[in-house]
């Protein structure tokens, strides 16, 4: 009983200093939207084209220890752009590194941030020479690439509209521009910043996608409420925009135009992971997932989506525990309190719990899965982006101290058409006889000559048992004809000089009317001949030259019965002649 009696006081206690902690008004952080249960589809099974593979293992390292975190991956020509920690854009060219612009304040630490600047979002302008790029901390920014001036388009005091509420963006992402020099870009969260990720998991989604229009300068809310709102792509038409839901493991579509146009929906869902960003080309999206989840591996925001009171529990045990060292760090800052509060907070907290799989997802316009890669052994690890240069496809991370690349996967196109398939009794020569495979160069010869090579009777010079061009003479007319010209100790040698081999016969023997190489009458019974002889035939093909086929055509059908000796003797030699010693000539 005692035992029992404190388990239950135990018990008791958490219950009270649980609902202390979610029903007590004004503890932080604030939230924008109430806490509120809501669900997604389970991440789909690894078969079919998410079968895993091994393609991201053994991942080439680059510049390691050079750079740290680049995020995003963007390709002109032999130039190779990327995002790193320390607010910094910068282009690879080879082993060169450029510095191309910098956002924020010096700093000299990775955990500050907030300080430094973390730009994520990274496009070409399609009104000059521009980068646009989307600062975590500083919003949206044009870099022209000729004078390296900056421009802000989008501050973060920026007031912007919402669907239920306006408020200020938080956490500015990804970007993608539109050939009318539109760009679309996310706000993964209106609640916390970059530096507070981890409490975008527990919070209710408050994500947001954006365009920005450049002729007014203006901003218009497309989508609100998105579970971490991450990638963006347009389509090739750009008749809609693709945005990443990180957190719901999925992809929505809003249609900018055509009958749908202001709409949205699902485009793919159930992916097996996070999804990072999109990365558009002609076939569809690359969809690479920072972090793995299916049946082993579940994702805790996930399970916890539709049970409010603990999620809310959490984020609130979170912002308890950092509450103290922002004190701390407000009335005297120190690199101590700021590493504190980075460790609580920000994503790179949960890379120890990440699963070793690593994915991307190839998704067609259409919203079909198309091919999946994979990798396991750690090379490379927490994949957010991914770019094709030369012969390789590079992996970007904003976690990794090194910029990774593996061999471009060969994926032949293959085009389907229309054509209907013939079973094997179909397909007789009948309209053609003059185009069998087992007819010879002239009428006057049988179809156990060919030109030069090695001959043999039709079972042996057919590829496939398919073919119908002979009415199975070795099976009906002879009694063993195949076991005799195809067992023979080496079929496919010949004799030293002599143009016909060890299993040919003379030609006065074997030469009878040209009704020897007509097609069967019947392709019905095609399918009677030995299954075995394919075996023998591919090793009698190797020096026989592809058949010709006959100018002439059949008046009958082949004979019934051939008669082919069992036994062909061997052509005679000619002795070799010598000179004696003396002019007197002999033989060997």
């Amino acid at each position: 009983m005692g035992f029992l009696y404190r388990v239950r006081v135990r018990v008791i206690n958490c219950l009270i200093f649980f609902f202390l902690i979610v029903l007590l008004p004004g503890l932080p952080p604030k939230t924008t939207f109430p806490f509120e249960g809501f669900r997604f589809s389970k991440p789909r099974e690894l078969k079919g084209a998410l079968e895993p593979t091994n393609h991201l293992d053994n991942a080439e390292r680059l510049f390691e220890g050079k750079i740290y975190g680049p995020e995003a991956l963007l390709v002109h020509g032999k130039d190779l752009f990327t995002t790193i920690h320390g607010g910094e854009v910068i282009r690879i060219n080879g082993e060169h590194i450029t510095h191309i612009a910098k956002f924020g304040k010096p700093c000299e630490l990775s955990f500050e941030e907030e300080t430094c600047g973390r730009p994520l979002g990274l496009a070409f302008d399609t009104k000059g020479s521009n980068l646009i790029v989307g600062d975590a901390y500083y919003g949206i920014w044009l870099v022209d690439l000729t004078t390296g001036n900056k421009e802000q388009l989008i501050s973060p005091d920026t007031v912007l509209e919402g669907k239920g509420a306006n408020r200020k963006g938080k956490f500015f992402n990804s970007v993608a521009v539109a050939r009318n020099g539109d760009i679309f870009w996310t706000d993964s969260s209106s609640d916390f910043t970059l530096q507070d990720g981890v409490f975008t998991i527990f919070a209710n989604p408050s994500g947001r996608l954006f365009q920005y229009d450049r002729a007014t300068g203006k901003n218009k809310v497309l989508l609100d409420r998105l579970y971490f709102a991450n990638g963006v792509a347009l389509s090739p038409n750009e008749d809609f925009v693709l945005v990443a839901e990180t957190m719901a493991s999925q992809i929505r579509r809003y249609y900018l135009t055509g009958p749908k146009a202001g709409t949205d929906d699902i485009f793919i869902d159930g992916l097996p992971g996070l999804v990072d960003n999109l990365v558009a080309d002609a076939e569809g999206i690359w969809a690479p997932l920072i972090q793995a989840v299916d049946n082993e591996n579940p994702s805790i925001p996930q399970m916890l989506s539709n049970v409010p009171l603990i999620r809310k529990f959490l984020i609130r045990m979170l912002a308890l525990a950092e509450l103290p060292m922002r004190m701390i760090h407000q009335v005297m800052p120190n690199v101590h309190t700021q590493r504190i509060i980075h460790a609580i907070g920000h994503f790179e907290s949960l890379i120890f719990f990440a699963p070793n799989r690593q994915t991307l997802v190839k998704i067609s316009w259409n919203g079909r899965i198309l091919g999946s890669l994979h990798g396991f052994d750690g090379s490379v690890g927490s994949v957010s982006h991914v770019a094709e240069l030369g012969d390789y496809l590079y992996l970007g991370s904003p976690y990794n101290k090194f910029l990774a690349r593996v061999p471009l996967p060969k994926m032949p196109k293959v085009e389907i058409r229309d054509v209907k398939y013939k079973p094997a009794t179909e397909t007789t020569a009948a309209p053609k006889p003059t185009t069998t495979t087992t007819t010879t160069p002239k009428p006057t010869t049988t179809t156990t000559t060919t030109p030069k090579p090695t001959t043999t009777t039709t079972t042996t010079t057919t590829p496939k048992p398919t073919t119908t061009t002979t009415r199975k003479p070795a099976t009906t007319t002879t009694p063993k004809p195949a076991t005799t010209t195809t067992t023979t100790p080496k079929p496919t040698t010949t004799t030293p000089k002599p143009a016909t081999t060890t299993t040919t016969t003379e030609k006065p023997k074997t030469t009878p009317t040209p009704k020897t190489t007509t097609t069967t009458p019947k392709a019905k019974e095609a399918p009677k001949a030995s299954t075995e002889e394919p075996v023998k035939a591919k090793k009698a093909d190797k020096k026989t030259p592809p058949p010709v086929s006959s100018k002439e055509t059949p008046s009958e059908p082949a004979p019934i019965h051939e008669k082919v000796p069992n036994d062909t003797p061997k052509p005679k030699q000619e002795k070799l002649k010598v000179i004696k010693k003396g002019g007197e000539q002999g033989e060997l």
